[in-house]
Parts: C-alpha cells; structure tokens; sequence
C-alpha cells in the first residue's frame, strides 16, 4: 500500500540485530504514527478507544471479543488464534500486503538467526495441514516458515483433530536422518513433547543437521516434561552425527511477528518492533522485574493491533553471550500460569527468580 510509506521502508530494515539508532528510533515512531492515523481513518471502532491523542494499548482478549477489522482493499487471509487464552479464539483478517511485510521481516529474522538453507530441505510439522480444513493460525505460520528453505518433502506429524501421530514422526525421521539432507522440525511445544516421549530408545545413526522451532507451549495440556528435558531426549535420539538445533518461538496471531531465541534461548527484539514489559499500575517495569508483555509493530494494515497488550509474562533484559546488542525478552508463561504466577510474586511483583 503506498500510502503507508513509513511501514514499508521499516519492514525493509535488511540486519533485524542491528545495534539502534537515532534514525532507527525516527523511523519508528513515523510508522507507529502512520499506524494510528491509517486506523483511525478507517475504523469507527478503533478511533473510539482513543482518549484525546494518546493511543490505546489494545488489550489481546478484545480482539476475541468484538470485531475490529479496519477495512482494506484486496485480498486476503482469515486466520484463528489458538483460542488458549481466557477469552477463546479470534478470527482474524490479513490483508496481503501486510501479509507480505510480515514475510519480509520474517525471512531476515530467520536469516541471521541461522534458520536458512539454500539446500532442498526435508520439513516434519508438528501440526495440522491448514490447506486441508479450518486450523489456529500457528498451523498457518509454521506452514510459512517452510520458506526457509527449498522443500524437498514435507510431513504434517498431527492430524486434522489435533493428535499427533507419533509412528508416522519417528517412520519419517528414521528414513530422513539416514540421508545428507537438512531437516527442519517445526511445531507447539506440547507435540515436541510427545515426540520426545514417544522417541525410540536407540539412538538413530544421523548424516545431517536437524533444526527446529517450538513455539506455543503446553495449549492448557498437563506438562510432564521441562523444554530442556525436551530437547535433550531428542538430541539424544537424533544427535550421532548431526548439530541438532532446536529454538524457541515467541509470538501470537494477533501480533505481526514471531521472536525466535538466540543460541543462548534469549529472545532478542528486532529493529521491526518495540517490546516492553508493564507492571501491576501501568507503568513500563524496569529491567529485570515481571509483568505483562506489551507489543509494538505496525505491519498489519487489517488490524489495529500495532500496540499490543498480551496476557503473558515476561521481563526484559540486556546483554547477552551471543554478541547481540539488542534487548532481549525472557517469556515466563500465561498470566495465571503457576510458573509465571511464582515469578511475578517472587517480588511483589517484580524480579523474577
């Protein structure tokens, strides 16, 4: 869309990990104006909510509960949330341009976090076919996420009900690994789960690299094993002669983009957006302490989401053994989980321990 020139020029940003700069902060704050007044024009709705200039921080279970679509021209996607949070699922309209701003900073976070082949690639989903019928927008995005590579074959391991099939996982991998081709594992972290649970007890001989994305936690389903006890079962099966390279992902269909963690499992924030955590009164939370995760980006033209309060906790930090001068999120789980829960009452409300 021209008239959205300072949206475009942001989602052309080419290094997501670059240190800030003036100019950087500049042409944000353009395109988060450019974000309000394209809204506000067009959808009566959102223009409600404002209160004189100051821009309202749209809270995720409003968008389950009342239809904000702002009106674009072209075509378009609808998607569904996971609907795991305390309002249900949305239903959700993409316009393609926007859906092509999404892709833009979605192929650079994915290049410089080491997630590309050039190679033909083999792609294991943990999750349901959406060309096949209605599914949450997860299926959708790790769908997308196969243009990270060429494809040479492409498995869905869980069927159209949501269960995993875990003998078509372990079949497809036990043949894959065998071969000098990259394989790449996408999925919610409960079916990683169940991979890992239902892993042969003799480890494969592997000739190649395994890398992967969980994302999405346990969908509200009883944990019986921690991330890390995750992936060392897996690494343990798949390991032998492979670098088995399995991050984590951050993100929600209500907001743009994923956030995938750096090797040392901190999700770094890219110049594309502006994260913040915010305490029990509504103030932004100094580092270090927990609170409700806020998120900013205003690639979605379909959707006044571009400042995003989730039902998730977190805390921000700085400073990483990666190298990465960007700030960075810990994600401590759902508002009202037990863990994050802990987390948020170790100190009043403040640092997590």
């Amino acid at each position: 869309m021209n008239s959205l020139p300072h949206i475009e020029q942001l989602s052309l940003l080419a290094d997501p990990y670059a240190a800030s700069t003036a100019d950087d902060e500049v042409l944000f704050g353009a395109a988060m104006a450019e974000a309000d007044n394209w809204h506000r024009a067009r959808n009566p709705a959102y223009a409600a909510l404002w209160q004189g200039e100051q821009r309202p921080r749209m809270p995720v279970g409003l968008f389950k509960r009342v239809a904000l679509h702002t009106p674009v021209e072209g075509d378009g996607v609808w998607l569904s949330s996971s609907g795991t949070g305390q309002q249900g699922a949305a239903s959700l309209y993409f316009d393609t341009s926007s859906m092509a701003r999404i892709e833009r900073g979605m192929r650079q976070i994915f290049y410089h976090q080491g997630m590309i082949s050039a190679q033909p690639a083999r792609f294991l989903l943990l999750s349901p076919d959406p060309r096949r019928s209605p599914q949450p927008g997860y299926a959708t995005s790790f769908l997308r996420f196969t243009a990270c590579a060429p494809s040479s074959e492409l498995i869905f391991a869980v069927d159209d009900a949501g269960r995993f099939l875990p003998d078509l996982a372990w079949e497809t991998l036990t043949r894959w690994v065998a071969a000098p081709i990259p394989i790449f594992i996408f999925g919610l972290t409960v079916h990683f789960e169940h991979l890992a649970l239902s892993a042969p007890s003799t480890p494969r001989t592997s000739n190649t690299q395994v890398r992967g994305l969980t994302g999405g936690g346990w969908k509200g389903m009883t944990r019986q094993l921690d991330r890390p006890e995750i992936l060392a079962r897996l690494a343990g099966v798949l390991g032998g002669g492979a670098a088995v390279d399995i991050r984590d992902i951050f993100g929600m269909t209500e907001h743009p983009l994923h956030y995938i963690s750096c090797a040392h499992g901190r999700f770094h924030i890219p110049r594309y957006s502006r994260l913040e955590v915010v305490a029990a009164d509504g103030a932004s939370a100094p580092a270090g302490e927990t609170g409700l995760i806020r998120l900013q980006n205003p690639f979605f033209a379909s959707l006044p989401s571009h400042d995003l309060l989730s039902e998730d906790m977190g805390r921000m930090e700085s400073g990483c053994a990666c190298g990465s001068l960007r700030p960075w999120l810990e994600f401590l789980g759902r508002a009202g989980d037990s863990a994050a829960t802990c987390a948020w009452q170790a100190g009043g409300g403040g640092r997590a321990t």
